[in-house]
């Protein structure tokens, strides 16, 4: 399983306390997962044939295909969240699988993603975090809102469940490489050459704006737009000074608007780019 290949999107079907005495919930399937707390009591839970055994304050996530049995060995209350974490088209159609239902091929286009197959996450049943009072009260916010029923609420409750999956991910998913190194001039260097067009810009202002030094600089701009600060600059200025010369501006004013010391300078630099001047352009836009 690879986790690109699915939008977190959470989906709580049903969000409740249950209180009652000793019990025994027989065998089933899941194909959604369950966030279960251990509010008040001891469990004995049976997963796949392993057993764990459960006390107050345990907090705990059931996964679909998770084969299982739960017994409540005293009184006992625990607040429970069953839900996709996954978006799937056919989620309203889904439901709360109860003893006895354990083939769920029939069903499986409703059946979530299991993290157990992901190779960049190993998400035990039993969570264990560094917020372990966050992680409980965002399971019992989750409830309180998804019980008002109402619009606000249940995206509240959907969102909460965000919330809380990103914090487990955190805790159990393996450090991952970014896909692209932080360049930071990039966010600003493109508006900076708009605004500043019709200046002087060097390549030592924008590196220093950048906290970079020239060379540096020069290496990561190349990188990124396959070119450097002045072909990109000089690119930005005949491109704008083409789109002026379709205007009433003489070709002196268009020179200094966009930045060139002289005619002559804004002459020979758009022959270079274009392979005709700024005269032979404007004829041809009034042709």
């Amino acid at each position: 399983m690879i986790l690109d290949h699915y939008a977190i999107a959470p989906y709580i079907r049903i969000a409740d306390y249950a209180i009652r005495p000793p019990f025994f919930l027989g065998e089933r399937n899941l194909l959604d997962y369950i966030i279960f707390y251990v509010q008040e009591g001891q469990f004995e839970i049976q997963i796949n044939g392993r057993k764990h055994d459960l006390k107050e304050g345990d907090l705990c996530l059931f996964q679909p295909g998770d084969l299982h049995t739960i017994k409540g060995l005293n009184n006992t209350i625990n607040p429970y969240v069953h839900l996709d974490f996954f978006y799937n088209v056919h989620r309203e159609e889904s439901f709360v699988t109860r003893p006895g239902q354990l083939d769920m091929m029939p069903y499986s286009a409703y059946s979530q993603p299991r993290l157990h197959e992901c190779k960049d996450i190993r998400m035990p049943f039993r969570i264990e975090t560094s917020q372990p009072n966050k992680m409980r009260d965002l399971v019992l916010k989750m409830i309180e809102c998804w019980q008002l029923q109402t619009y606000l609420g249940i995206m509240e409750a959907n969102q909460l469940a965000n919330e809380w999956i990103t914090l487990a991910f955190k805790q159990y998913m393996k450090p991952q490489s970014p896909q692209r190194t932080h360049q930071p001039f990039l966010n600003w260097i493109t508006s900076y050459f708009a605004f500043h067009l019709s200046e002087p810009i060097t390549v030592a202002d924008m590196a220093q704006r950048a906290g970079l030094s020239s060379s540096r600089f020069n290496v990561l701009f190349k990188q990124h737009f396959q070119q450097t600060p002045y072909q990109y600059l000089m690119n930005l200025r005949i491109e704008h000074a083409l789109e002026l010369l379709k205007e009433d501006v003489s070709i002196q004013k268009v020179s200094e608007y966009c930045g060139f010391t002289d005619v002559h300078h804004f002459s020979k630099a758009c022959k270079a780019v274009t392979g005709i001047t700024p005269g032979a352009h404007r004829r041809r836009v009034n042709l």
